[in-house]
């Protein structure tokens, strides 16, 4: 009777905690994306010091999984994500309430270390829960909610704008997240949780273990450059892109990055079913991946350089982001090719690697824009082909090496 009541408080909290991930991923697409213009016009200041709201949250983010990594083998996936959601909960108030810049700057602090407690968790608690051969399947559902977060960050809030200033849009979901924290918090007295596993540490040795393996360190080259890229068009600079160089009304250009997480989202279960229906075959899939993202940059570029202003490329950009859901095939083959004990420390620095190359190519945006001065029309800064060209460019160098870490990872770990 107790284990079965175990069981339904378990599901309660699993419950929550997607959910709470549903947010994370939310909060990692919204701001600055989906109101770019809009936090230039109120802030006064230019890209840079915009693109920093993203930039901050991804590095946060990114430095938090090194450690959650081991916090999740010593405490348990259940008691990290309750400390993470009080975090995310307290960020998520604080931003739409403050217009200074550094306390909200503060508040995307918060948010990117709450945000960064789920994923590992629920990877850890998942893998207690389901068995080898529905584990991927179960974390590609996982994701499949995370990036529907992604999909109402876009067009979704974008629409609710038109009734709600965007502020009063963040309150209301703080204050359901709130509501998630505190139901959380009552449930976990009435779960068994397992035993503090005291005789994990944070130390260096499962670091160096993990990347002392060539395989894993062409891994996680390849699968941050291919994430990266992708990420910083979707959460940063996509929506501005169309705006600017499409000319793209901004509900169109929300749709198109609402698109692109619908696809994330879609492909991160296509790609799992798909590779288990080719025998498990994951590294044939990862090299396809570097080769299509050269080429979408590639036409990218060449459309920017002749001022081509075409809808089509939205399209380019929905096949980068189905292009760059792997990590239900990342996540298994870091499993297969790593020992239990350092399997998750291996998640956490693939997991690091992503989104620190989304914060650095984050940074890089903001700085890349301004090489060329940008025109004021209406109030809202517009910026020219010249900077776009050169941004694209860097992120097509990258594809290069990208491809070239691919072709190195092999069947054999």
């Amino acid at each position: 009777m107790l284990q079965n009541k175990n069981k339904i408080w378990l599901w309660l909290i699993i419950a929550i905690s997607v959910f709470l991930y549903f947010v994370a991923n939310f909060q990692r697409l919204v701001i600055p994306g989906s109101v770019f213009d809009i936090l230039e016009q109120e802030m006064s200041v230019t890209a840079p010091y915009i693109a920093a709201f993203g930039t901050i949250f991804m590095f946060v983010y990114a430095i938090s999984q090194l450690i959650i990594g081991v916090l999740v083998d010593k405490y348990g996936g259940i008691r990290v994500m309750a400390v993470g959601a009080i975090l995310l909960a307290l960020g998520c108030i604080i931003f739409p309430l403050t217009s200074d810049l550094n306390l909200m700057y503060f508040s995307r602090a918060l948010i990117g270390i709450g945000s960064g407690s789920f994923y590992l968790s629920l990877i850890r608690e998942f893998k207690n829960i389901f068995s080898e051969n529905t584990y991927g399947i179960a974390i590609s559902v996982m994701l499949f909610i995370g990036y529907a977060g992604g999909v109402f960050a876009g067009a979704p809030f974008v629409v609710a704008m038109k009734y709600l200033p965007w502020r009063e849009i963040l309150l209301i979901l703080a204050f359901v997240i709130a509501i998630l924290t505190v139901l959380y918090m009552i449930s976990l007295p009435r779960f068994v949780l397992p035993a503090i596993n005291k005789s994990v540490k944070l130390r260096i040795l499962p670091f160096r273990l993990v990347l002392h393996k060539k395989h894993n360190r062409n891994l996680f080259s390849f699968a941050c450059c291919n994430f990266g890229i992708s990420y910083v068009i979707q959460t940063i600079i996509g929506k501005k892109f169309l705006e600017d160089f499409c000319q793209c009304s901004s509900a169109r250009a929300a749709l198109i990055v609402s698109t692109m997480a619908i696809v994330a989202a879609c492909f991160n279960v296509i790609n799992a079913s798909f590779c288990k229906l080719c025998h498990n075959h994951r590294v044939i899939f990862l090299k396809s991946a570097s080769v299509v993202t050269f080429l979408i940059l590639s036409i990218i570029c060449i459309l920017i350089l002749f001022d081509v202003k075409t809808m089509g490329i939205g399209v380019l950009f929905c096949i980068l982001a189905g292009n760059a859901s792997l990590s239900s095939l990342l996540v298994p083959v870091l499993f297969l090719s790593n020992r239990k004990m350092i399997s998750v420390t291996a998640v956490s620095i693939m997991n690091f690697s992503f989104f620190m190359m989304v914060a650095i190519l984050g940074t890089l945006t903001g700085f890349i824009l301004h090489l060329f001065d940008p025109m004021r029309v209406n109030g809202i800064l517009i910026y020219s082909n010249n900077s776009y060209l050169v941004l694209f460019l860097t992120f097509w160098i990258l594809s290069l090496f990208e491809i070239y870490k691919a072709m190195k990872l092999s069947n054999k770990y």
